[in-house]
C-alpha cells in the first residue's frame, strides 16, 4: 500500500475521531438510504434522529417507526423505555444548571438505574459511562486536598491506564496528527482545498477543512477557558472557587464538551 493513502487513511480517521468527541452534540441525522447501525445504542439514535427531522414528530410516530426495522422491533419495548429515559434526561438538565460537572455525572448515571438494569445499560451506554466514570475519577483525584501533587500525578496515569485502548487512544489524536506527512498536514492547517481535494477527493477535502475550523476553534476556546480558570484560581478559593468554575463551563460547553475538557485538562 503506497505510503500517501496510508497516509490519507490515518488523516481521516484521526479527522473523525476529534469531531466525535467534540462536537457531537451537533451530529445530524443520517439520510434514509443509509444502512441502519448495527449496534444497538447507535439503532436507537439514528431512528430518534432521524425521525427529528420531520416536522411533525412525536413520541409514538418514533416507536412505530422501531416497529417497521426489524433489527429495532425485537427491541421496540427496550426501545420506548430509551425514549421515556431521553425525555427524563432532558427534563433533568435544567435542575443541574449550578451543579459541578461531577455531581451532573452522577445524576445522570442514577437516572439511567431508574429506567435499565444492568445488562441494558451495558448494552446501551457502556463506552459513555467508562467516560462518565472516568471523569468523575479524575475530578475527584484532582480536587483532593490531602494528596501532593506527585501522587495525584501517579492516581490520574494510573486511572488512564485502565481505561480500554480504544478510549485511551481517543484522548490522545494529537499523536496520531504528528505521524501525518508534514505536506498534507500543511495543507490541512492552510486550508489548501486543491492539494486535500488532490488526494482524498471533493467531498473529504470540504468535511477536512471544515473539522480543522471546528479544531482550531475549539483549541481557542480551549486556551482561553484554562487561562480564566487560572485567574479564577487565583482569585477565589476552596468551594467558592470551585463554583465559580462550574459557572464558568456551564456557560460555555454543552456536557459532552465539558466532559472532554476536563478529560484533556486535569
Amino acid at each position: 500500500m503506497c505510503r500517501s493513502y496510508f497516509v490519507g487513511l490515518v488523516f481521516i480517521i484521526t479527522a473523525l475521531v476529534i469531531s466525535y468527541f467534540i462536537f457531537q452534540p451537533n451530529k445530524q441525522a443520517l439520510p434514509p438510504d443509509v444502512n441502519i447501525p448495527t449496534a444497538v445504542d447507535d439503532m436507537f439514535d439514528h431512528i430518534i434522529l432521524a425521525e427529528q427531522e420531520h416536522d411533525n414528530f412525536s413520541i409514538t410516530q418514533t416507536q412505530q417507526a422501531c416497529t417497521q426495522i426489524q433489527q429495532c422491533k425485537k427491541h421496540a419495548a427496550l426501545f420506548a423505555r430509551y425514549l421515556s429515559f431521553k425525555e427524563a434526561i432532558a427534563e433533568l438538565q435544567n435542575s443541574l444548571n449550578g451543579l459541578s460537572l461531577s455531581e451532573q455525572l452522577k445524576e445522570m448515571l442514577t437516572v439511567q438505574s431508574q429506567y435499565f438494569n444492568d445488562d441494558e445499560i451495558a448494552l446501551l451506554f457502556d463506552d459513555d459511562n467508562q467516560w462518565q466514570r472516568y471523569t468523575i475519577a479524575k475530578l475527584e483525584i484532582n480536587q483532593d486536598r490531602h494528596i501532593n501533587d506527585e501522587l495525584k500525578q501517579q492516581l490520574l496515569a494510573n486511572l488512564e491506564g485502565a481505561l480500554p485502548e480504544h478510549l485511551t487512544q481517543a484522548l490522545k489524536p494529537s499523536k496520531q496528527l504528528n505521524a501525518l506527512n508534514n505536506e498534507l498536514e500543511q495543507a490541512l492547517i492552510s486550508q489548501d482545498y486543491n492539494q486535500l481535494a488532490g488526494e482524498f477527493g471533493d467531498a473529504a477535502a470540504t468535511r477536512l477543512i471544515t473539522l480543522q475550523q471546528q479544531r482550531l476553534q475549539w483549541q481557542s476556546l480551549n486556551l482561553q477557558l484554562v487561562t480564566q480558570i487560572d485567574q479564577l484560581n487565583k482569585q477565589y478559593t476552596g468551594q467558592q472557587a470551585q463554583h465559580m468554575i462550574t459557572a464558568l463551563l456551564d456557560e460555555h460547553l454543552t456536557t459532552n464538551q465539558k466532559r472532554r475538557f476536563l478529560a484533556i485538562n486535569p
